[in-house]
């Protein structure tokens, strides 16, 4: 081997062992590149997963907060229907008492509701109609010193209950406004009673 071939030897060995070094750095730092990468893409799958639980959760409270507000909007519509049907149902059973048990609430009513001064008692036609003797003298009996009633002729426009008008300011007293201005506290009633 001549001194050109050793040469040449020389290069090609040196060039070998430097392109394995190459190599082998590439590799290297291939490697690392790949276990960051994939410590990069796990941490990215975990912050996705962490995300959608969050959205998840967060859906889920909204879902369950909706089905217990709509939940308590039933219930209490369906305590209020209740509500509205025991005060159709007193109403009905007001209007539906014997006459003497009918008159006897009015009567009170009437009493309760008199104001000083000579005033006027207005009923619907058919309480009119069947208005019992001597009933709005009894009223008076009860009203004493400074207070009267009479009767009017022509019937009222109202359901049942009476309307009182004392110069020309009218009064009503019929069962659906006596319920209505105490609402509140029957109202509070029922609900003792029907929950």
């Amino acid at each position: 081997m001549n001194g050109i071939d050793k040469i040449i030897e020389d290069i090609k060995t040196e060039s070998e062992a430097t392109a394995s070094e190459i190599v082998s750095q590439a590799s290297k730092k291939a490697d690392t590149i790949k276990a960051a990468a994939k410590i990069d893409a796990d941490a990215a799958v975990a912050k996705i997963r962490s995300e959608n639980e969050r959205k998840e959760a967060d859906a889920r409270t909204r879902a369950e907060s909706a089905a217990e507000l709509h939940s308590r909007q039933s219930i209490l519509a369906k305590k209020q229907e209740l509500i509205t049907e025991t005060f159709d149902e007193v109403r009905k059973a007001i209007n539906e008492l014997p006459d003497d048990r009918y008159f006897a609430i009015i009567g009170k009513m009437a009493v309760n509701e008199a104001q000083n001064g000579e005033g006027r008692i207005c009923f619907n036609k058919n309480d009119l109609a069947r208005l019992p003797e001597g009933f709005v003298e009894s009223i008076n009996a009860k009203l004493g010193e400074g207070r009267k009633l009479t009767t009017v002729a022509e019937p009222a426009d109202i359901s049942d209950g009476f309307v009182l008008i004392y110069e020309g300011i009218e009064q009503n007293c019929t069962f659906d406004a006596e319920l209505s201005a105490r609402k509140d506290e029957f109202q509070d009633r029922i609900r003792e009673i029907l929950f």
